[in-house]
C-alpha cells in the first residue's frame, strides 16, 4: 500500500477516533464532569471488585496527578471513598451518593454503549476490537522505533 493511501486511511481512522472521543467529552460536559472525573467513574461501575488509584491510571492511560485530582474532587463531593488498602494504596469504593450517580449518568452511557455495540452483529464487534487491538500494538512496536 503506498503512502498516499495510508496517509488517507491514517485520516479517515484518526477522524473516527476523535469523533469517539468527541462523543465522551460532551457526556461528561452534558453531566457536568471533567473527562478525568467520568472516565474514573465509568472504569469504577465497569471494573469489578476493588479498584486502586493505581488501577485507574492503569486502565485509563492517565497520569497519577490527573487521576489523583479527579479522585479528590469525587471524593470532596461525597461520591468516592478511598481506603487504606496498604503502605501506599487505596481502594476507591463508590458511596451511596456515587452509586445514584452514576446510575443518572454513567450507567445511562454504558447503555447507550451496548445499544450501540448490539446494533452489530457479534462478528462485526469482534472484528472491531480485534482490529483496534492490532493497531494500537502495530503502532506502539513503531513509535517505540522513533
Amino acid at each position: 500500500m503506498d503512502n498516499k493511501n495510508n496517509r488517507k486511511k491514517l485520516y479517515e481512522y484518526n477522524n473516527v477516533l476523535k469523533s469517539i472521543d468527541d462523543c465522551y467529552r460532551n457526556i461528561a460536559k452534558r453531566y457536568g464532569f471533567s473527562e478525568a472525573a467520568f472516565w474514573t467513574l465509568y472504569t469504577l461501575r465497569m471494573e469489578p471488585g476493588n479498584i486502586t488509584q493505581s488501577d485507574v491510571c492503569t486502565v485509563l492511560y492517565q497520569p497519577k496527578q490527573t487521576v489523583n485530582s479527579a479522585l479528590k474532587k469525587l471524593e470532596s463531593e461525597g461520591y468516592i471513598t478511598l481506603t487504606p488498602a496498604g503502605a501506599h494504596t487505596k481502594n476507591i469504593s463508590l458511596t451511596k451518593s456515587g452509586t445514584k450517580l452514576c446510575e443518572q449518568t454513567v450507567d445511562k452511557v454504558i447503555e447507550a454503549e451496548c445499544a450501540a455495540l448490539g446494533n452489530m452483529t457479534d462478528e462485526e464487534s469482534e472484528n472491531m476490537t480485534a482490529l483496534m487491538k492490532l493497531y494500537s500494538v502495530l503502532l506502539k512496536n513503531q513509535t517505540a522505533k522513533i
